[in-house]
């Protein structure tokens, strides 16, 4: 079993690959957004634009967090994923049906393939075969 720094360090190798295509969210000119794991064992995002810290367990508005709600979402998810290992929720990263958003709600076109391909290589996702029989 990883450790949850150990995780948030997967889940910003993942973060870099979403920045790096598409239409780079979490990622501001040469900045990218980042979870880190203080020495308490609580998780943080780094926002990529802001560059503010902030307390991923905060229900309320996230001040300084510069996207929108799917991406909160994601990093709530991101955030679960290192605190306990559980996977992403097998919608997260689609595929998608062609009826909602045209089946690419990010509109990362065929990049989107590139970012499931690091949430499963980086043991965020589950691979497919896995997917089906849960």
């Amino acid at each position: 079993m990883l450790s949850k720094r150990e995780r948030a360090e997967k889940v910003n190798a993942f973060l870099a690959v979403v920045g790096d295509c598409g239409r780079r969210f979490f990622r501001h000119d040469e900045r990218r957004a980042r979870m880190e794991v203080d020495a308490r064992g609580h998780v943080w995002f780094v926002d990529d634009y802001s560059q503010k810290r902030i307390y991923t367990h905060h229900e309320g508005r996230w001040s300084g967090f510069s996207h929108g709600g799917t991406l909160r979402d994601l990093v709530r998810a991101l955030r679960d994923h290192i605190r306990t290992g559980q996977y992403l929720p097998a919608h997260s990263l689609g595929p998608w049906p062609s009826w909602y958003s045209g089946g690419d709600p990010w509109a990362y076109g065929d990049d989107m393939v590139q970012v499931r391909q690091a949430a499963i290589d980086q043991g965020l996702l589950a691979p497919p075969a896995e997917a089906k029989a849960a």
